[in-house]
């Protein structure tokens, strides 16, 4: 199906004619977006790989359009298959046995003219040799597809699934329901993770008092019945003087995460210049380190992303007492806000550790139980940790006792409460000096 947002206007038959539809910026920027994450997240992956010369992964865009825009700028199954490249190139600098890495991709087109000129242009770009074998093309709606693909992935991974990324570039928004990503989910063993495109502000447009039976209705199709509070959603709205995306991200993103089932979940927007509508991207994952690695892409362009919302910890709570621009303006992914984000992690995170964890807690456990909840990513977690260590708020320990010489942690590292106060003969109560690290 074409994009309703670059393509609303453009027949797909003009594309033999030399006619492509305009590449819109939000769509660019998701484009941008899409192949950072790939890139980055192929190199974290498959970065010690050790063994296998070959390394197989599966990519599926449910939504794949034409495949090429004006100016002769790329769809995302073009995208996709060039980032696979350019990962790979990385991950092989300096390596004695080089890594090749196989996509096995699915693009799924159902218009008719869009899936031709998709052919035409995988062919153009040097992939007609991978079509029918690592490349399959299918005219016809993703649902339609599913149980093809999810039976060719278990069939070549006995294990139920290898890294399986679904990027669901959908027209509106109710075409990737909650049973869907359920299903692939369970048949995948847990080992796919998801890209979904919401056409959130079409759906956010007419909700009102007069609408909520109908928005309830839409709800429920998408399988959110019972996973948002209608009327909660309803009064945040009002008291944000109707704006809704901190409502969107906070109870819809929510609904959605929990309603799947999967373990992590990214619920940020991509906003056009050119526009006031915003398109809603979430990244659903079981596994953490993709949800970081997603966090960190987000970070490395500022004029790309929003968010609404706090940025310590508990980015989706609503506080009405709190500083209301931080719903309605929002923030943007800049260094400016990196620094206030660290500033008030820290705070929250010495805090959650003198009062949750008195008996310590692990590092890959802290970053799990914090992971859905924080706007930060790797490198600001581990930051806003030293920081503390060094002052003295938390103390961190190898598993074998050894206090922290480097800021490099291990997934094992041990962080527990500091005694913020130590005693003296006299009586007199000091705290401790900063640690100083060679």
């Amino acid at each position: 199906m074409p994009k309703f947002n670059d393509t609303a206007n453009f027949s797909w038959k003009e594309w033999k004619n030399g006619k492509l539809p305009e590449l819109a910026d939000h769509s660019e920027k998701k484009l941008e977006l899409l192949r950072d994450y790939l890139v980055l997240y192929l190199q974290i992956v498959l970065a010690n790989a050790q063994g296998k010369e070959i390394q197989q992964l599966t990519l599926i865009d449910g939504f794949a359009g034409g495949g090429i825009y004006q100016n002769r700028k790329l769809g995302s199954p073009l995208v996709i298959l060039k980032a696979v490249k350019e990962a790979e190139a990385l991950i092989n600098l300096g390596r004695e046995k080089p890594v090749q890495i196989v996509p096995v991709c699915y693009f799924i087109e159902q218009n008719k003219d869009a899936f031709a000129c998709l052919e035409y242009n995988l062919r153009e770009a040097g992939f007609a040799a991978c079509l029918g074998q690592t490349i399959h093309l299918r005219q016809k709606d993703f649902e339609t597809c599913l149980p093809e693909i999810l039976s060719d992935i278990r069939t070549r991974h006995n294990r139920g699934g290898n890294r399986t990324i679904f990027f669901l570039d959908q027209c509106g928004y109710t075409e990737v329901p909650v049973r869907v990503i359920q299903n692939i989910d369970q048949q995948l063993n847990g080992r796919a993770e998801f890209i979904i495109n919401f056409s959130i502000t079409w759906l956010s447009d007419f909700f009102s008092e007069a609408t909520v039976k109908n928005f309830d209705k839409t709800l429920g199709s998408l399988g959110l019945a019972g996973h948002v509070n209608t009327a909660e959603l309803l009064r945040q709205r009002q008291a944000l003087g109707g704006n809704w995306r901190h409502a969107v991200e906070s109870h819809i993103g929510l609904g959605y995460h929990n309603a799947t089932g999967l373990k992590f979940f990214s619920p940020f927007y991509i906003e056009p210049h050119d526009n006031h509508r915003g398109y809603w991207l979430l990244h659903l994952a079981q596994n953490q380190r993709a949800r970081a690695a997603m966090t960190q892409i987000h970070w490395s362009k500022a004029n790309r992303s929003k968010h609404y919302g706090p940025r310590g910890y508990g980015i989706l709570s609503y506080k009405p007492d709190f500083d209301q621009t931080v719903y309605i303006q929002g923030m943007s992914f800049d260094e400016a806000s990196r620094k206030e984000c660290q500033t008030l992690l820290a705070n929250d995170y010495a805090k959650m550790v003198n009062e949750k964890f008195k008996n310590g807690i692990r590092y890959s456990e802290l970053a799990d139980y914090t992971s859905n909840d924080t706007i930060a990513d790797g490198a600001m977690l581990d930051e806003v940790l030293w920081n503390l260590f060094s002052s003295n708020e938390i103390d961190v320990k190898s598993p074998s006792g050894l206090e922290k010489r480097s800021q490099s942690f291990a997934a094992d590292d041990l962080i527990t409460p500091k005694q913020q106060l130590i005693f003296t003969s006299l009586g007199d109560a000091v705290k401790p000096p900063p640690k100083k690290h060679k």
